[in-house]
């Protein structure tokens, strides 16, 4: 079967051929594995996350929870107990303060096949009542206790990694309480890969001090020209085609340290030269117009999607009017953060925002200067992540880090789009609250 471009080069959910190997990366995350810790893998978005996972931890192999902004503590047990092969009776008992997705509150049962017993039918099915010709064993267990979810695995004889994607969309109180869990599940030697988008060290310990030297983090970032280089000849040797030295340069100077970006890129002047699989005959890709095609295309891509967050972020939340007093319309915080990003562009932001010049910035131009307190922008930079969750932007624009105080880009397309977008055109067009 010939090789496709798809299999090459560009973002997706499958791992790419054109994975390389960095020294500073893949050997920290396979230390990690040898250790009893558990692992944080963290980065801005489409910087190859999960392809490192994936490279060394079988997804299939392995237990996999695929978060959403709806998840709670109690979705994620109850998925890991059913891939497991733990079969949960709701128990209807005592109520608990975590809340579980089917409807009910409470304690729960653990049936497993006794020895011996008729083979079980379909061991992944979450089911409400058992037939009468297999004998079971009944165990009752808290779903919201990491003890009693460590002795149900221990008792199946578990042996795999549980791996949580896309950690980020979780509420921040929910990521609190399962950093408070997850040292429980250290002790018990249950294993957690968590990956999430953000830039920032020792998010978790933040959450739970005692995590300290009990977790591993990965970070992903930065990546180097040579490791662009490398992903781009690895790829091209696959196609059998050659990229001009120059030509390459020039990508890496334009996807601004993204991986994810790069390998868009290099998809699009692929797809501009009409190379879809690998070629019979070595050819070698010209630099015009292929590359200026795939700069303009990713560019109306990136553009669509990023036009349209900016504009619900700076919308706010219907019930978010803050600091209203008498007679004054409310600050809009959100708004003048995203007018403050769309007139600051590329070089505003490449190296993050300091929270003191935010807020100068938002003053200068704020209809109400004088009334932008320092704890109107905790409020404002605190709930960004549940901000853009709510607002379905998904992977998520920008986030603020607590321990450096900066605001920053965690969707790497983001920097293409600043720098190649038109910004003021954009501004002009974003919608004013102060309007309406």
């Amino acid at each position: 079967m010939n090789t496709k471009l798809e299999d090459i080069f560009g973002v997706s959910s499958k791992a790419v051929l054109s994975y390389v190997e960095r020294d500073t990366v893949d050997k920290s995350f396979i230390e990690a594995l040898k250790s009893e810790k558990q692992i944080i893998v963290y980065g801005s978005s489409k910087q190859g996350k999960t392809a490192l996972v994936s490279k060394y931890v079988k997804y299939e192999k392995n237990v996999v929870v695929s978060l959403s902004p709806k998840s709670k503590i109690l979705d994620i047990y109850s998925s890991i107990l059913r891939q497991a092969g733990v079969t949960i009776q709701n128990n209807y008992s005592e109520s608990t303060a975590r809340e579980a997705t089917f409807g009910v509150v409470g304690k729960f049962k653990a049936m497993f096949p006794l020895f011996g017993s008729t083979e079980v039918e379909g061991k992944n099915e979450l089911k409400s009542n058992v037939s009468k010709d297999y004998e079971y064993e009944e165990v009752p267990f808290n779903l919201s206790l990491p003890q009693d979810i460590s002795e149900i695995l221990k008792k199946v004889k578990f042996r795999q990694i549980i791996i949580l994607e896309n950690f980020h969309y979780l509420d921040d109180d929910i990521q609190k309480e399962f950093a408070y869990d997850l040292r429980s599940f250290q002790e018990m030697g249950i294993r957690f890969i968590i990956l999430g988008v953000w830039r920032e060290k020792n998010k978790m310990v933040q959450f739970n001090g005692d995590l300290l030297d009990r977790i591993e983090e990965i970070p992903v970032e930065p990546w180097l020209e040579e490791d662009f280089i490398r992903v781009a000849q690895k790829g091209a040797e696959q196609l059998s085609i050659v990229f001009p030295q120059e030509l390459l340069n020039e990508c890496y100077d334009i996807s601004f340290k993204s991986i994810g970006v790069l390998q868009e890129i290099l998809k699009e002047i692929c797809i501009s030269a009409g190379i879809l699989e690998k070629q019979k005959v070595l050819t070698h890709i010209s630099r015009n117009p292929h590359l200026l095609n795939a700069v303009t295309k990713k560019a109306e891509d990136y553009l669509v999607r990023h036009q349209r967050a900016l504009e619900a972020i700076a919308s706010g939340n219907s019930n978010s009017s803050t600091s209203s007093q008498q007679g004054l319309p409310p600050l809009f915080l959100p708004y003048y953060l995203i007018k403050v990003i769309l007139e600051s562009g590329y070089e505003g932001l490449a190296n993050g925002m300091k929270r003191s010049v935010l807020q100068a910035k938002i003053q200068d131009i704020h209809h109400r200067a004088n009334d932008v307190r320092a704890s109107d922008m905790s409020n404002l930079l605190y709930s960004l992540a549940k901000l853009q969750n709510h607002k379905t932007i998904s992977p998520p624009i920008i986030d603020y880090d607590r321990n450096t105080k900066y605001l920053q880009i965690v969707d790497s397309t983001f920097y293409f789009f600043l720098k190649n977008a038109d910004l003021t055109e954009i501004l002009q067009e974003l919608p004013s609250p102060l309007d309406q």
